[in-house]
C-alpha cells in the first residue's frame, strides 16, 4: 500500500473518526476529511486534514498534519487558516502518530468546544509582520512604573540597535523605545542600563492606548485601518495629522505608531503599525452639516511592524539566578579565565549591578579561555568585559574599579588603621565580593579586614582539576591547606609564554567552564535556600564532578 492509502486506512480505525473521505494525493501532502463522533458533543464535527510526506517526522519546527476549520476560528488555538494548534509526542510509527494527534485534537475539543475554557497565561495575539520599504522594522520595550489610561496618546523616543541585521531571509532594522512622553511633557522612561539609556535618541513616534487588543476574536490582528475607527479617539487622530505637518519636510520616513492595550490586569503590551510620512491613514470628512471630523482610510491596509516586551521579567524568565543573587551589589575582583566567566554567567542569570576590577591586559592568548572577544583588539580586560556584559543584558549595570586598588593600595596599606577602615567601608559597600584572582597576597589581606558584605574566593588547581570555593572569614587558611597540604596541585607543568611573563596553569575553556558553571550553580542554590554558606571543593571532570563540602 502507498502512503496515501495507509494514511486513510489508519485513520478511519480510529474508534471516534466517524468517516475518512476525500483523500488524495498532491506533490508533498495528501488532503481529505474526516467527521469525528465524540460522546460529549452535540453533534459531530468536520475538519479538513492535510497531512505532509515527511509525516510522522515534523515539517521544519511544525506538526507535519494539520487539522482545519474556518467554521471553529473563535475558539481557542485555531489560527487565521482554520488549523488547530495541536503538539504531541515524537513518534517514527505512522499508525501511532495518527493516534497521538488525533487524541490531542479530541483533547482540543473537550477542552476549548465543549468545555470554552480559558487559558491562564496570555496569548499574545497573531501578527502578519510586513516588509516596508524592502525591510522589516522592530521595536523592544521594557515595562514602566506609571499605567495608561484609555484613550491616552502621546509621542515616542527611540533609539536604533546594532546596524542593519537579517530577519526571515530580509534586512530587519531593529530599535528600543527609550520614553513615553505624555501629553502634558511627562516622561516615562523605559527601564534599560544606563549604557542603553545613552543611546542616541535618533527616532520619534507616537502612542494611544486604546486598552484591549486591536484583533477580531481577540487573536487576530486588524488588517484595515478602518478597523481601527471605534477605537482611536478624535482627538488623537488631529494629533496624528499636526505630527505629519510638524515633520512633512521627513516625506517618506517611516513613523512608527505604538498601539497599547493590556494583556492582564498588571501587563500592557505594544504593537507598532508602520506610517509613511506625508500618507497618513487619516483623512478629513464634511459631515451633512457641514462640520469636518477625522476619519480613518477605510481601504487603507495596516503595515505592522515587530513589537518585543524585553521586560526584566520576560527576558529573565528562563534562566534567573535567585533573587538572592540577582539584587545584590556584586564586585568581581580579578576578570581572567574564572574571574570573566562569573561575570558573564552573573549577567546572563538576571544579576543587575556588577562592578567589576582587574589592572590586566587582555592579550590574544587570554581569549581562548575566557570571555574576551578577538575583535577588541589589546586593551584592558575590565572595559571590554564591561562592553561585553551591556551587551548581554540590557539591565546590568557595571562600573570599573580603580585598577590599582586591589593590586597594590589594599596590600600596601591594609595594616594601617585610617586605610583599613576605608578598604572596609568601601567593599562593605557591595553585598557579595568575589575575589577570583588567585592572588595569595591579596587573599590574605582581604581576610584580615573587618566585611560585613559576603566574601567568596573562587581558584582551581593546574589542569582545573578541582575547584576550591571558601567564604569569608578564615578563607587565607583554609584554601592554603587545600593547595598545599590536600589537593595534588602539580605546579612544575605550568604553561610558560614568550618572554618573560609568569606562568599560568594548564586548562581549557571547557575545563574552567564545567567547574566554574557547577561552582555558581551551588552558590545560588545556597543563598536561594538560605542554607549555611559551607567552603566546598569540586573535582572530578565531565559528568563525574564532585561536590566535597566542609
Amino acid at each position: 500500500m502507498g502512503f496515501l492509502q495507509d494514511v486513510t486506512k489508519l485513520i478511519s480505525d480510529i474508534p471516534f473518526v466517524e468517516k475518512a473521505y476525500d483523500f488524495e494525493e498532491e506533490e508533498l501532502l495528501i488532503k481529505g476529511k474526516v467527521k469525528l463522533s465524540i460522546e460529549e458533543l452535540p453533534h459531530p464535527l468536520e475538519f479538513d486534514v492535510e497531512v505532509f510526506k515527511c509525516y510522522p517526522l515534523k515539517n521544519y519546527d511544525s506538526e507535519s498534519i494539520k487539522f482545519k476549520s474556518l467554521d471553529l476560528i473563535e475558539y481557542k488555538h485555531v489560527m487565521g487558516d482554520g488549523s488547530i494548534c495541536v503538539h504531541t509526542a515524537h513518534h517514527t510509527n505512522l499508525k501511532s502518530k495518527l493516534n497521538y494527534d488525533f487524541i490531542s485534537l479530541k483533547n482540543w475539543i473537550l477542552k476549548y468546544y465543549v468545555g470554552k475554557e480559558k487559558d491562564d497565561h496570555y496569548e499574545h495575539i497573531i501578527v502578519d509582520e510586513k516588509l516596508v520599504h524592502n525591510q522589516y522594522w522592530s521595536y523592544q520595550f521594557t515595562d514602566i512604573e506609571q499605567s495608561f489610561e484609555k484613550g491616552e496618546f502621546g509621542e515616542v523616543t527611540i533609539s536604533p540597535l546594532l546596524p542593519i541585521g537579517t530577519f526571515r531571509g530580509a534586512r530587519i532594522s531593529n530599535h528600543i523605545i527609550q520614553s513615553f512622553i505624555r501629553n502634558n511633557g511627562e516622561k516615562l522612561d523605559c527601564k534599560w542600563s544606563q549604557l542603553y539609556k545613552q543611546f542616541n535618541i535618533t527616532n520619534s513616534g507616537c502612542y494611544v492606548f486604546i486598552e484591549s487588543p486591536p484583533a477580531n476574536h481577540g487573536k487576530f490582528i486588524y488588517t484595515k485601518w478602518s478597523d481601527l475607527q471605534d477605537h482611536l479617539p478624535l482627538q488623537f487622530l488631529t494629533f496624528l495629522l499636526e505630527f505629519q505637518k510638524k515633520f512633512i519636510k521627513d516625506r517618506g520616513k517611516i513613523f512608527p505608531l505604538f498601539i497599547g492595550y493590556n494583556t492582564d490586569d498588571s501587563n500592557i503590551h505594544w504593537q507598532v503599525a508602520l506610517l509613511e510620512l506625508g500618507n497618513f491613514p487619516v483623512m478629513g470628512y464634511r459631515m451633512p452639516s457641514g462640520k469636518w471630523e477625522m476619519i480613518l482610510k477605510h481601504d487603507m491596509e495596516i503595515d505592522w511592524g515587530l513589537t518585543r516586551n524585553s521586560s526584566f521579567d520576560y527576558f529573565f524568565g528562563r534562566g534567573s539566578f535567585s533573587k538572592h543573587i540577582t539584587e545584590k551589589k556584586i564586585l568581581i575582583i580579578g576578570v581572567g579565565a574564572v574571574g570573566s566567566m562569573v561575570a558573564k554567567t552573573l549577567t546572563r542569570c538576571g544579576c543587575k549591578f556588577i562592578d567589576i576590577a582587574d589592572s590586566d591586559i587582555k592579550e590574544p592568548e587570554n581569549i581562548c579561555r575566557s570571555e574576551y572577544q578577538f575583535n577588541f583588539g589589546l586593551g584592558d580586560k575590565t572595559e571590554e568585559l564591561r562592553i561585553i556584559l551591556g551587551t548581554i543584558s540590557p539591565f546590568v549595570e557595571t562600573n570599573v574599579v580603580d585598577k590599582d586598588y586591589f593590586q597594590g593600595i589594599i596590600k600596601l596599606f591594609h595594616k594601617e588603621k585610617g586605610s583599613k577602615l576605608n578598604f572596609e567601608k568601601s567593599l562593605n559597600d557591595y553585598d557579595l565580593v568575589f575575589d577570583c584572582t588567585t592572588d595569595n597576597d591579596l587573599m590574605y589581606a582581604l581576610d584580615s579586614l573587618d566585611l560585613k558584605c559576603a566574601l567568596i574566593n573562587l581558584s582551581i588547581t593546574n589542569f582545573a582539576n578541582e575547584l576550591v570555593c571558601a567564604f569569608y572569614p578564615n578563607i587565607y587558611n583554609f584554601v592554603m591547606n587545600q593547595f598545599n597540604n590536600v589537593l595534588d596541585n602539580d605546579t612544575t607543568d605550568l604553561y610558560n609564554p614568550t618572554g618573560c611573563w609568569s606562568p599560568t596553569f594548564k586548562a581549557s575553556y571547557n575545563d574552567i567552564a564545567l567547574l566554574v558553571h557547577k561552582a555558581l550553580s551551588r552558590i545560588n542554590s545556597l543563598y536561594d535556600s538560605g542554607a549555611r554558606k559551607n567552603n566546598f571543593v569540586i573535582e572530578g571532570s565531565g559528568s563525574d564532578l564532585k561536590v566535597i563540602e566542609f
